[in-house]
């Protein structure tokens, strides 16, 4: 009868090890992923900025292209995508040019440019590493975005 107690508590001890070491592995390795998507996550948030819409339309400008419809960017890793959308909405942009202004506009108050930029980080792998974040910029242009050269 001992024999028997002896195998039934070696028994329930090697299940109660299996299912710590199971539970403790599991634990251990979603660290490393919750830090790694963290990274993501940060790094995306800082690719959203205002100052870069900003500067590819000064950019623009230099080059001699009165607007832009949209620019996508593959940064920082080939498979990331940043995309940069530009609205106007007192003015269409064909060909870097501003076609069909509204004359009746307040350019002081109206002439806004409505940017939209969305960055996509780790979109080779699964659904469920991706990161995605979107958000929409509002320009105020001064009077002499508008004019033309």
């Amino acid at each position: 009868m001992k024999k028997a107690y002896i195998l039934i508590t070696l028994i329930l001890l090697i299940s109660y090890l299996g299912f710590w070491l199971s539970l403790n592995t599991t634990l251990l390795s979603y660290t490393p992923r919750l830090i790694r998507d963290t990274y993501y996550y940060l790094q995306a948030q800082m690719l959203i900025d205002e100052k870069l819409v900003k500067y590819l339309l000064y950019r623009a400008k230099l080059e001699n292209k009165e607007c832009l419809n949209s620019i996508t960017l593959n940064y920082p890793n080939p498979n990331d995508k940043i995309q940069i959308t530009y609205h106007y909405p007192i003015a269409q942009c064909q060909n870097f040019k501003l076609t069909s202004i509204n004359q009746d506009a307040n350019l002081s108050k109206d002439g806004i440019i409505i940017a939209h930029i969305s960055v996509a980080l780790n979109s080779q792998k699964g659904v469920n590493d991706e990161i995605l974040i979107n958000k929409t910029f509002i320009l105020h242009t001064k009077k002499n975005f508008w004019l033309k050269k």
